[in-house]
């Protein structure tokens, strides 16, 4: 039986919406990062949630994260770039960032920079209103890839989002 994105996507937000007004109470959200390809031996020194509340995706062998924050009733999604301590922002020039969920088909989402500055136009938050992308960050790793490509000082960098439970009622 092949299930589209799109299908996949309205199937989830029936059920996070029934599942949304279900009288449970929110469960913490584990840390979203990707460990692949690096020595599990040594100790993470930083924060198990990004300084805005947010899960994380790990960037190279922890050079850099991004943080994601959303909003269950807009559908509003919110990344941050950070250093490697997951404590300061991380400036990047770019007008947008990529992530792409994938099902059977590849769908792509652009987060736009908020409020570039300087010369070249600078941001380390970036966003995008999209149930859809929403619904899909929150299938990650069950069935769904998703993965998101960014640029650090010229430097290119692809981060894995995994699953993470998702407590309702809240708002990052």
């Amino acid at each position: 039986m092949r299930i589209s994105l799109r299908n996949l996507v309205a199937l989830s937000t029936a059920l996070l919406l029934a599942a949304c007004n279900a009288s449970t109470p929110p469960t913490p959200a584990p840390v979203v990062e990707d460990h692949s390809g690096h020595d599990h031996s040594h100790g993470h020194d930083h924060p198990e949630t990004g300084p805005n509340g947010g899960h994380l995706v790990e960037l190279g062998d922890e050079e850099y994260h991004i943080e994601w924050t959303h909003d269950d009733e807009s559908g509003l999604v919110t990344l941050y770039i950070l250093d490697g301590a997951v404590k300061e922002l991380v400036p990047i020039a770019a007008d947008k960032i990529t992530i792409t969920a994938k099902v059977e088909d590849a769908v792509e989402y652009q987060l736009a920079a908020v409020e570039p500055s300087g010369d070249p136009p600078v941001s380390a938050k970036f966003e995008l209103k999209s149930p859809e992308l929403l619904v899909a960050l929150q299938l990650a790793g069950q069935g769904t890839d998703v993965s998101v490509a960014v640029t650090i000082n010229g430097k290119p960098y692809r981060g894995v989002f995994e699953h993470h439970e998702h407590g309702h009622g809240h708002h990052h």
